[in-house]
């Protein structure tokens, strides 16, 4: 049995292929475009439990297949009706509004709004040929992205695919891989890259507490990136500025032990300082201000 999260992430794979099959005529002339499409499942470095699940989305794509495939369009409880529920939860807004989020200098080519009458009468092909696969030592699966083919893929799977494992056309990611380390955490986070004109399409399914290491290393990392910066205005090597990073309080760890061994750990505190403006813009629109 699915949870309920990953079967709401199975209908926004077969949504998002829709969605970019809606707008083929344009992205075909994108550079980077592709026609293949893939979704992780990334929920245990267990083979076991890799094999199971795989199994089991298998067995609900089917059911999908067939309810689309068999199913009148006007049935108010059929799963055209579902798949509605779920274009109007997950993708209707932001793909109307899509530009309001960008920066003003992204480039939006292919970022055509759509309806849902545009990606119901899609969907038959969309669930078309969608393989699940546990990529994993045991089953000796593979992805394979032909030249010009369109390819459809459920990549189930750990370590395999936590580092530096390219998924061409990925819009769909479902993340419950649990780890403490910083560098683990970011190698398994980089998940969509380039995307021309299916910015839109991609959605993420990850659990509040991994949002939140998310978070932490985040704030980490943009920290070091001002050190950094700092670090070149003051004309200094790393060896004479001494960056640091943040340690979290609790559980995360920045790497391992061994790598860290060359490390010095210290405490960094504004206590007993004191910083505060000597200079102060006196012109009338500051002060109005």
């Amino acid at each position: 049995m699915l949870k309920q999260s990953l079967a709401d992430a199975i209908d926004c794979f077969v949504l998002s292929i829709a969605l970019r099959d809606s707008r083929k005529q344009v992205l075909e002339s994108l550079p980077g475009y592709t026609d293949h499409h893939t979704m992780l499942v990334h929920i245990s470095r267990l083979i076991a439990d890799q094999n199971v699940a795989a199994e089991s989305i298998g067995k609900y794509v089917n059911y999908l297949s067939k309810q689309i495939n068999d199913t009148s369009k006007t049935d108010s409880d059929g799963i055209y009706e579902k798949m509605k529920l779920q274009w109007n939860r997950f993708f209707a807004f932001k793909v109307e509004n899509i530009t309001s989020f960008l920066p003003a200098d992204y480039n939006a080519d292919g970022l055509i709004a759509k309806s849902w009458d545009d990606i119901s009468k899609l969907l038959p092909n969309a669930v078309k040929g969608i393989e699940v696969k546990a990529i994993n030592s045991q089953t000796g699966d593979k992805l394979m992205y032909p030249e010009g083919g369109n390819q459809k893929y459920i990549a189930v799977g750990g370590n395999r695919l936590s580092r530096g494992f390219t998924l061409e056309g990925l819009t769909i990611n479902y993340f419950l891989r649990d780890t403490n380390y910083y560098d683990a955490l970011l190698q398994m986070g980089r998940w969509f890259g380039y995307r021309p004109g299916y910015i839109d399409a991609c959605r993420l399914f990850i659990d509040f507490d991994t949002e939140e290491k998310y978070n932490y290393i985040t704030a980490a990392l943009t920290e070091l990136e001002e050190q950094i910066e700092n670090m070149e205005y003051q004309k200094k090597t790393p060896k004479e500025f001494e960056l640091r990073i943040r340690k979290h309080p609790d559980v995360l760890k920045i790497t391992r032990s061994a790598i860290l061994k060359n490390a010095n750990e210290v405490r960094f505190s504004f206590q007993n300082k004191v910083q505060q403006s000597t200079m102060f813009k006196i012109e009338k629109n500051s002060v109005e201000n």
